[in-house]
């Protein structure tokens, strides 16, 4: 028979005893607890982020950097119900210092990149009348370090084979983690890799080096998956289980802390050693903006001028010698 509904003060538990019947106990119910609902003012710095998120600015970036953006901007949280207006340039310098603290300078650089792109955009839409995010200044270090040709030697001697060929084909083409790991057999024909890159949305068709393309040849014959670069299990790489398989290999070659990111741009710097323009570097590696690769082209030809100047006082030293000598 079933039981009688209990009355909104009544909290009934049934419970099976020994004997195979069927006790009912009754207890008073508990209180109901009911969450606080603040109400937040219309130009909080949570309702900035829901109009920034309906903007076509939003639609237009690749999936992978709206997430980026929202692990960056997570540390928002705690002061979400604020208004946009009242956020002060120590506000964001308190948080950053403690992302710092807490996290590392990266991912700090990072929360202030993405705030004051947003902050950008709000002054631009009325929000604000200035933005506290203007000309931060980057805290140091926070950047995926480069390689150097002596780093990748000692990680190509140690590295197991699916290992090795992630990091020949990162060098060779200068291309991020995401594209690497979702390269298909069908996307490589003619000795070119034809690619739509995940974080820029840029089509590219990248010129097999000569020596990569006699190693893709050879991995060919025995391929497993639809995907060049497969892991041991001969399956496709998760790209953050292939970033710990590079990470341990460099550990083992006492380089902890270089990540297969390093290799895209140690291919910007054999590139721009090898006299190529930012132009044509960027056009290999699929940069947005040509600010970092400038960096390297500017390291390039500081110790190219550096050299040469070396030659030149030598030259003139012996000279001088000579002179001396004649004399």
């Amino acid at each position: 028979m079933p039981l009688p509904p209990a009355s909104p003060a009544v909290r009934r538990v049934s419970k099976r005893l020994a004997d195979g019947s069927i006790k009912v106990y009754e207890y008073p119910a508990l209180p109901t607890k009911r969450r606080a609902v603040i109400a937040l003012p219309p130009d909080s710095i949570r309702e900035l982020l829901a109009a920034y998120e309906r903007s076509p600015e939003w639609a237009n970036l690749a999936t992978r950097t709206r997430r980026n953006h929202n692990i960056a901007l997570r540390h928002l949280h705690a002061i979400q119900h604020l208004s946009v207006a009242g956020l002060r340039r120590r506000d964001i310098l308190t948080l950053r210092d403690a992302i710092a603290t807490g996290i590392g300078h990266g991912a700090a650089n990072a929360f202030t990149a993405r705030l004051g792109a947003i902050l950008s955009w709000a002054r631009d839409r009325g929000w604000i009348e200035y933005s506290p995010a203007d000309r931060l200044h980057a805290l140091p270090g926070g950047h995926f370090p480069s390689w150097s040709e002596d780093a990748l030697a000692a990680a190509l001697h140690v590295a197991p084979e699916p290992v090795r060929r992630a990091l020949l084909m990162a060098v060779h083409t200068g291309q991020r983690r995401g594209d690497l790991v979702a390269a298909r057999w069908s996307d490589l024909a003619g000795g070119v890799w034809r690619l739509t890159q995940e974080k820029t949305g840029r089509t590219l068709v990248v010129p097999l080096h000569p020596h990569l393309a006699a190693e893709i040849a050879a991995w060919r014959q025995s391929a497993t998956a639809v995907t060049v670069l497969t892991n041991a299990a001969g399956t496709p790489w998760h790209r953050d289980a292939l970033t710990m398989a590079v990470m341990r290999v460099m550990e083992e070659t006492g380089r902890k802390g270089h990540g297969i990111h390093g290799l895209r741009k140690l291919a910007a710097v054999r590139l721009a050693e090898a006299g190529c323009s930012v132009h044509e570097i960027a056009a290999i590696t699929g940069h947005a903006t040509l600010k970092e690769i400038s960096r390297y082209t500017e390291a390039v030809d500081q110790e190219k001028l550096a050299r040469s100047a070396l030659v030149r006082l030598q030259q003139f030293s012996d000279a001088s010698k000579k002179r001396r000598n004649r004399q």
